[in-house]
């Protein structure tokens, strides 16, 4: 008898049996693009060959001794451990399991991992002309990113009732894309000035009558937005930028969506004390954080942020008109 059949009237679930189901409830909910489903799948096949046993028997040590047992690179292990903990994430929301025993489960740092803003300030501008030309609800996507540092997958995920938007409390309340909890980011006019004027706007043009679980971002078809069309429309920018590279005959923008998240970083570094910015950008290992203070003090990262000189503001308003 294998581990999914039905045992005393009772169906042992694993993770081969509920694979699927969980990918297609992802896909589903959130708009995922092919490329992160397939993704989501590879891993989590592998963890099903070597995790056999019903879900709810499942603990930490199995999974720590699964990644052990790869010898993979930090990158490789920090993906199957969210993959993974996406994974027994859904499987609480379905009531198969207790607890998430991917929580207690780490990251792997490389010692010489390191973030990469986009160092160039030329660049940093022509990229912030090209976003400011965007059709919505892109130009607010790319804002947000641009400015805040959030996941793209959390911007994605935003609902009309995460935004507060009440004088004097700004906030987005944001999902952790690896931890699943919310956290609160606050919007400061002095550090996030196009994203709070955007949102504003953006809010009042959807209608305030919207009941809270709506996409704050949606398809023309009404769906949530995705990324699929999302990295589209970076392509466009990137090229609008004129920041696009030929490989092997093939145009390619020469920055990711995660490099925006990586300068937000950089530039709010300089701005904000490292643990503020620990909770903006919803690092769990304060050793994240510290690694953009370490490029800016010792890399010659210069911010357009004058941080230094308390025109934070005015300069954010400048690149935008």
């Amino acid at each position: 008898m294998s581990n999914s059949d039905s045992l005393g009237g009772h169906r042992l679930r694993t993770i081969a049996s509920e694979l699927e189901t969980f990918l297609s409830d992802i896909q589903r909910e959130h708009g995922l693009s092919n490329n992160t489903i397939t993704s989501y799948r590879c891993d989590l096949r592998t963890a099903a060959a070597a995790i056999s046993m019903p879900l709810e028997v499942v603990s930490t040590s199995d999974i720590k001794a699964f990644l052990a047992s790869r010898d993979e690179q930090p990158g490789t292990t920090n993906r199957r451990i969210a993959s993974l903990g996406r994974f027994f994430r859904w499987a609480v929301g379905q009531g198969y399991v207790g607890h998430n025993p991917v929580d207690q489960v780490g990251a792997r740092y490389h010692a010489e991992h390191r973030p990469q803003p986009i160092a160039n300030e030329s660049e940093r501008r022509a990229l912030d002309v090209a976003i400011n030309a965007s059709p919505q609800p892109y130009r607010l996507i790319f804002t947000l990113l641009r400015e805040i540092g959030v996941r793209t997958d959390e911007v994605l995920n935003l609902n009309v009732g995460d935004v507060i938007l009440e004088p004097g409390r700004e906030v987005l309340l944001v999902q952790d894309s690896k931890s699943g909890t919310k956290r609160m980011v606050v919007l400061t006019p002095d550090a996030m000035p196009r994203s709070l004027r955007g949102l504003r706007s953006w809010i009042r043009d959807l209608g305030e009558d919207l009941p809270p679980d709506t996409p704050l971002f949606q398809s023309s078809r009404g769906n949530r937005a995705s990324y699929d069309t999302l990295h589209r429309r970076w392509v466009q920018v990137c090229k609008q930028a004129r920041l696009v590279d030929v490989v092997d005959g093939k145009e390619v923008p020469r920055y990711t969506l995660h490099h925006l998240r990586h300068t937000a970083a950089a530039e709010l570094i300089a701005f904000y004390p490292e643990q503020v910015v620990r909770r903006i950008l919803g690092h769990r290992d304060p050793r994240s954080t510290r690694r953009y203070a370490e490029i800016v003090r010792a890399n010659g990262y210069k911010p357009n942020a004058a941080a230094s000189n308390g025109q934070f503001s005015q300069r954010r308003e400048q690149q935008a008109s």
